[in-house]
């Protein structure tokens, strides 16, 4: 998965360069634009590592994780590796009239959960079905979006448990060629909202 991801960043670099009349034009358009198309980043929390998500356009939103955590036990730490990826679609943009070039997406989503982990039975592997709840913040023209998330859900194998995911996180976007423009609410100054 993350293969194919890297492999769908350069060749979006690489059209936003070819497309590009000049070098400096090719970098303005990497950075002036809007957080649409490939984003790659940090997610920091329960557990910590790498994120990915992918925004087509519109309201949808694809996200995964690559990340790990050490847990602390009276026996010492235990460790594990968790694999994550969600099915999301935004269900409102936030804006106000003191912050108009602000949007806060709020959404939801549905996905599996892979932990793999040092130790035996359901510490050494298990899978669940994760619900989160998130919300980004990015500015117009600034291909970064900052976001929250809190992901409630059920272990399904080996047992069945609640389980909770909670992570803070930035991902840096990379346009992909035919996306349409992701969903924002109207601006707040006008007479529409």
């Amino acid at each position: 998965m993350l293969l194919a991801l890297f492999a769908s960043l350069a060749s979006a670099a690489e059209s936003a360069t070819a497309t590009a009349a000049t070098p400096m034009a090719a970098a303005e358009s990497l950075i002036n634009r809007d957080a649409e198309g490939i984003g790659m980043g940090l997610i920091l929390g329960a557990p910590t590592g790498f994120s990915a998500a992918w925004r087509p356009g519109g309201r949808f939103l694809v996200d995964g994780g690559v990340a790990w955590s050490f847990v602390p036990t009276s026996g010492g730490v235990r460790s594990y590796a968790q694999i994550h990826i969600d099915a999301c679609i935004d269900l409102a943009d936030l804006r106000t009239s003191e912050m108009p070039n602000m949007h806060f997406p709020v959404w939801m989503g549905v996905g599996p959960r892979t932990r793999l982990g040092d130790g035996t039975g359901y510490e050494a592997f298990n899978v669940a079905v994760r619900i989160p709840f998130g919300m980004g913040f990015w500015h117009d023209g600034v291909p970064v979006e900052g976001f929250i998330e809190i992901a409630p859900g059920v272990g399904v194998f080996p047992r069945t448990e609640f389980i909770v995911d909670a992570a803070l996180g930035v991902r840096f976007y990379i346009p992909m060629p035919g996306g349409a423009p992701r969903f924002r609410s109207a601006d707040p100054d006008t007479e529409n909202y």
